[in-house]
């Protein structure tokens, strides 16, 4: 059964096994494990795809790129760091974790300037916010926090408040009635109507 603190011991090593040169591969699987782990927990099998291309992309063909030409690895890792962004933020906003978002943007951002040398520094520090992000994942979701979202706010108990029930006056009775033929008016006790005779009930 999928829970978030395999996924957590999972991706926490893997991360560390990701930034050692010769076993980085085995470091990715167990972050793509991790990463499935999470999609199950939270139950969002729509972006599995992405985290499959992602961390596929990132792992072997990352790899299999910096052995051909510099021009395919850092087309295939720009690629491949896109879907891992994606990924990561997704993770972000299930987990509630911003670490996740962050590695993941200094990914792209590493990737992009990886020709000018400098990105490698950056993967480098991606590599350990994304250790630092998997090592924060709590055993429970979080509910999803949306833009303008509030938690609900328990109530204050209400003091019930007993309500006396107010005597009604006795209605008066009516000192007359009126026929009910001409609509004359009769004194209440009249058996007959004073202007046509019609016996009243």
């Amino acid at each position: 059964m999928a829970s978030l603190s395999t996924a957590k011991v999972l991706g926490g090593v893997g991360g560390i096994l990701a930034i050692i040169p010769g076993i980085s591969l085995v470091g990715w699987i167990l972050i793509l494990v991790a990463m499935k782990e999470i999609s199950d927990v939270t139950q969002s099998g729509a972006f599995w795809g992405v985290i499959t291309l992602g961390a596929i992309d990132f792992g072997v063909f990352g790899v299999l790129g910096a052995l051909a030409l510099l021009g395919t690895f850092w087309f295939l890792l720009t690629v491949s760091s896109v879907f891992l962004k994606r990924t990561y933020d997704k993770i972000a906003q299930r987990l509630n974790v911003g670490a996740f978002a962050t590695a993941g943007l200094l990914y792209l951002i590493g990737a992009l300037t990886v020709i000018v040398l400098v990105g490698f520094l950056i993967l480098l520090i991606a590599m350990v916010f994304q250790i630092v992000a998997y090592f924060s994942v709590q055993d429970q979701p979080a509910p999803p926090l949306y833009p303008g979202y509030q938690p609900p706010q328990q109530m204050p108990t209400p003091i019930p408040q007993v309500i006396q029930p107010q005597a009604t006056p006795p209605q008066p009775v009516p000192e007359f009635k009126f026929c009910f033929k001409c609509g004359t008016r009769l004194p209440a006790s009249a058996v007959y109507c004073t202007n046509c005779g019609t016996k009243q009930s």
